[in-house]
């Protein structure tokens, strides 16, 4: 039995392919390139790892400087008492949201296009994931007393406040971390039993340790599938708790632009829309860097997850204004002084280029087929978007901050030290560093799942025009 996902493989006039198609490619040709950066070197590479080690180092010179001078070092006062640290962290989660949903949500609608997408996603992840993790740690000032958070049992009777925000972002962090690890290495086990024999020294060794005696029997095969299945049910609900979760920290205190009832939904979609931004950078990377990628990611690729992208973007500008209009038509004070200080105020160049970055120019732009189709263009609006998204945070947290208590007469503007700084520079190289690293050691394209699709393609000619069909099942 098949079934029909693909319309024309050509159109006549300009030979484009306008609906997905499995690579031209054989099973073995397909091995080859999705295997082709493990275990090798470049020195290009090199040089973005020897970079981010650097960036990292500094970054835990300026962390333990911090500890030991204390939260002078930073730009943090009274009464903003939030600052990049924060920021930064609500943006790597943002990050951090695309890669189980998306996989989740491809694999649960059979998108035949989502092979070289998901594990992309995902892996930008297990990297995002603890960077965001971090910085409520660092923040701490005193870094050693983050066991308090933990509920154990202890000779001084000292339990966490569960009353806390910042206690419920333990809970719903570690646990997405601990089910995207998951849902991330159960869909790695075919490949890395598939490749255990073709690899050399230290790599055949974990390859056969984290591979678990992959044989590739038809029962094995149908654990794989029913697991990945699984695992993309439950972390939906994980995925919408965590950032919800995240708004918590906001919403549930009182300071103008905080205490907004939209910022659950707003976080999520936000995030949503700045994690796609995110793989589009990282699958525009992958393919400028590795020639046979460029197989593999087609322009079909960018014009579905541009789709996808434009969906999101429509429904996070609606809840973005949505946040501002019942405050502006019932003139609430100091919702009013909020709004008018971002828009006219010190923070104006900033929240102009975030209207025009992420609302005006993204959702013209992608509502072009030509635009989404172009890679360049793609890539350098998944840049402006993801720096719009940071500045959406900060002229959340900061100006609030500053008219708290109508005290912005008396406030002196916060800017970043060079620590915070340093601190957040450096999440950024362990982010693109442990890409980097991740993709010397296990493929970033899941083999498995692009030659499934490739062998499941079959071609028919129907009145004179080539139809693509997938084979159903297994």
């Amino acid at each position: 039995m098949t079934e029909a996902v693909g319309g024309h493989q050509k159109a006549h006039s300009h030979h484009i392919n306008y609906n997905f198609v499995a690579p031209d490619m054989s099973v073995p040709e397909i091995f080859d390139a999705c295997f082709e950066p493990v275990g090798k070197q470049g020195w290009k590479s090199n040089i973005v790892i020897a970079v981010c080690l650097g960036l990292i180092g500094w970054a835990f010179f300026k962390w333990l400087e911090q500890n030991f001078v204390g939260f002078g070092k930073t730009g943090l006062h009274i009464p903003i008492f939030w600052g990049y640290y924060i920021i930064t962290f609500v943006f790597w989660i943002g990050v951090a949201h695309a890669g189980a949903l998306i996989s989740a949500l491809l694999r649960l609608c059979g998108a035949e296009w989502k092979g070289v997408v998901t594990r992309v996603a995902e892996v930008i992840t297990l990297f995002t994931l603890p960077a965001a993790g971090s910085f409520p740690l660092i923040h701490l000032g005193r870094f050693e007393v983050f066991y308090y958070m933990l509920p154990y049992p202890n000779s001084r009777l000292l339990w966490p406040n569960f009353k806390s925000m910042l206690m419920w972002d333990v809970f719903a962090i570690s646990t997405y971390l601990t089910g995207s690890v998951l849902f991330l290495y159960v869909t790695m086990i075919p490949d890395l039993g598939i490749a255990r024999p073709r690899m050399k020294g230290w790599m055949r060794t974990l390859y056969t340790l984290l591979s678990w005696g992959w044989r590739g029997t038809a029962e094995e095969w149908k654990r794989v599938k029913e697991a990945a299945a699984l695992y993309s049910v439950v972390i939906l609900p994980v995925v919408i708790s965590v950032h919800t979760i995240v708004s918590w920290d906001f919403a549930m205190e009182v300071v103008p632009g905080w205490h907004s009832e939209v910022f659950g939904p707003l976080f999520f979609v936000g995030a949503l829309y700045s994690g796609v931004a995110a793989v589009m950078t990282m699958l525009t990377i992958l393919y400028w860097t590795y020639k046979p990628y460029q197989k593999l990611i087609t322009s079909v690729h960018y014009d579905m997850l541009g789709r996808v992208w434009l969906v999101l973007g429509l429904a996070w500008a609606y809840l973005f204004f949505n946040d501002f209009l019942p405050a502006y038509y019932t003139h609430e004070p100091e919702k009013m002084d909020y709004m008018w200080y971002n828009a006219f105020g010190a923070y104006a160049p900033a929240w102009w280029f975030l209207i025009v970055g992420n609302f005006v120019m993204p959702l013209f732009c992608l509502s072009s087929k030509a635009f989404r189709r172009s890679r360049l263009p793609m890539f350098m609006l998944s840049i402006v978007v993801n720096i719009c998204m940071f500045i959406e945070r900060v002229v959340i947290f900061i100006p609030g901050q500053e008219i708290y208590n109508h005290l912005n007469g008396a406030t002196t503007h916060y800017s970043p030290s060079l620590t915070e700084l340093s601190i957040v520079v450096g999440s950024f190289g362990w982010v693109i560093g442990g890409l980097c690293v991740f993709c010397r050691i296990f493929p970033i394209l899941p083999f498995w799942e692009v030659a499934e699709t490739r062998v499941r393609q079959i071609e028919r000619e129907v009145a004179g025009v080539k139809i693509n069909y997938f084979q159903s099942g297994e």
